[in-house]
């Protein structure tokens, strides 16, 4: 098997004279090797001096544009070990409902799953509205999620007591929950209402993650629901902010994705809960 040729910006074609500032016409066409895969994640780049010698551009100029690449997401700097391109996002769909295993595996990538908490907890009055619980104890199972090795998101799930009575947590390592709904306890899923929010990694989150805390991230809340309307979940998904992105199809003549500000969308604004809690 013959070893991959070291990328060099000679293979890239860009004009000085399209009406773009030097730095941004560097910038798309590194971008562009990126989406043509001529460059792959973890791939360094030459350093800035032969970026700018090949290009014919100042270091400054280069330093713009490597920049920019990185507030995109698309590169990152390691101090003494130079540029390197940043592993692509996952794309997760906000389309039908399904669970995050199922997606995972339609995209051709490696799920692991690592449970890191299952117990009784009291939880917060808003969680026991969201999930009509006659008292406050549910159960919270803790789940770190590795897709191709990197752990990508950080998921607390609560469920009834009586549904937690019927699983079997040492399954979920290999399951999703789920197959494990429908499959044991003969669980319907019919649908689930989620929100998504922006939000910073805390400390222990952070570290779960291997991400530095403060760290911008993505917080989603999905109530999922039964055929016969029965609140089953009440999921919370912790993901650092450049790990994801979240798309949808949208057509004229359905219901899409709905904009609400953030102070009238009390459905994961609960303060007196925090993400990650104790039994584990």
């Amino acid at each position: 098997m013959s070893e991959r040729t070291p990328w060099s910006p000679q293979r890239i074609s860009f004009s000085r004279n399209d009406g773009l500032p030097k730095y941004l016409a560097i910038a798309r066409a590194v971008a562009l090797a990126i989406t043509e895969e001529e460059l792959t994640a973890g791939e360094t780049l030459p350093s800035q001096k032969e970026l700018a010698e090949s290009f014919g551009v100042t270091v400054m100029t280069v330093r713009q544009a490597v920049q920019t690449l990185t507030d995109q997401g698309l590169l990152s700097t390691e101090q003494g070990k130079g540029t390197y391109v940043r592993s692509r996002p996952y794309r997760l769909e906000m389309g039908p409902l399904a669970s995050f295993a199922a997606q995972i595996a339609a995209s051709g990538r490696t799920l692991r799953t690592e449970v890191l908490g299952y117990a009784a907890i009291e939880v917060s009055p808003l969680e026991q509205r969201r999930m009509a619980l006659p008292t406050r104890e549910a159960f919270e199972l803790v789940r770190l999620r590795y897709v191709d090795g990197e752990p990508l998101i950080l998921q607390t799930s609560l469920l009834s007591p009586a549904v937690a009575a019927g699983i079997e947590v040492a399954t979920l390592e290999t399951r999703s929950l789920y197959d494990v709904l429908s499959t044991d306890l003969g669980i319907r899923i019919d649908r689930a209402t989620e929100t998504v929010q922006a939000t910073n990694l805390d400390a222990e989150s952070a570290g779960l993650l291997h991400r530095a805390e403060g760290e911008a991230a993505l917080l989603s809340a999905r109530l999922t629901l039964s055929a016969d309307g029965v609140a089953v979940v009440d999921d919370r998904a912790l993901t650092a902010g450049d790990s994801v992105v979240v798309s949808a199809e949208r057509r004229a003549d359905e219901p899409g994705l709905e904009l609400v500000l953030s102070s009238d969308a009390p459905i994961i604004a609960d303060e007196s809960t925090p993400f990650v809690r104790g039994g584990r």
